[in-house]
């Protein structure tokens, strides 16, 4: 069956489908919408898959849809959640992550992290510490508040 017109008033009941029947749209049926049983689908057979808002575009979890998995936002930050917490977000400056950036590597797996020349990691609450390499030497040093 094809729809191809609904009344000005819109729909009068829901459309009802059963598991694995699909909305599709397209001239070629490429946009379908459809559930499976256990989990909901929404795929694009062709072009890129975009979804716009003009203020943001919130990815929710949980039971009741009231907790943050991911955000979007219009002219601002991307921002990622663990359990409803911010964890990771981008801002003019660059980004911010609260809690503990973990990495992984094996023998050879050339996982590191890599700064260039006269970057530093700031340690201490005021950035106290300082380590980097300036081009000819490697260096650690204090900024006046010790020893």
């Amino acid at each position: 069956m094809a729809l191809t017109k609904i009344n000005d008033r819109g729909l009068k009941t829901p459309i009802d489908l059963l598991d694995n029947e699909e909305i599709r749209l397209g001239t070629g049926n490429d946009l379908k919408l459809y559930h499976n049983g256990s989990h909901s689908y929404i795929s694009s057979a062709t072009g890129n898959f975009n979804v716009g808002a003009n203020t943001s575009i919130n990815l929710l979890g949980g039971t009741d849809f009231a907790e943050y998995m991911a955000r979007f936002i219009d002219d601002g930050a991307v921002e990622l959640y663990h359990n409803g917490d911010k964890k990771l977000e981008t801002n003019s400056g660059g980004c911010t992550l609260t809690g503990t950036l973990t990495t992984t590597a094996g023998i050879n797996a050339g996982n590191n992290i890599s700064l260039d020349d006269n970057v530093k990691v700031k340690f201490g609450d005021s950035d106290d510490l300082e380590i980097y390499h300036n081009g000819s030497n490697s260096l650690i040093e204090d900024t006046g508040t010790g020893n």
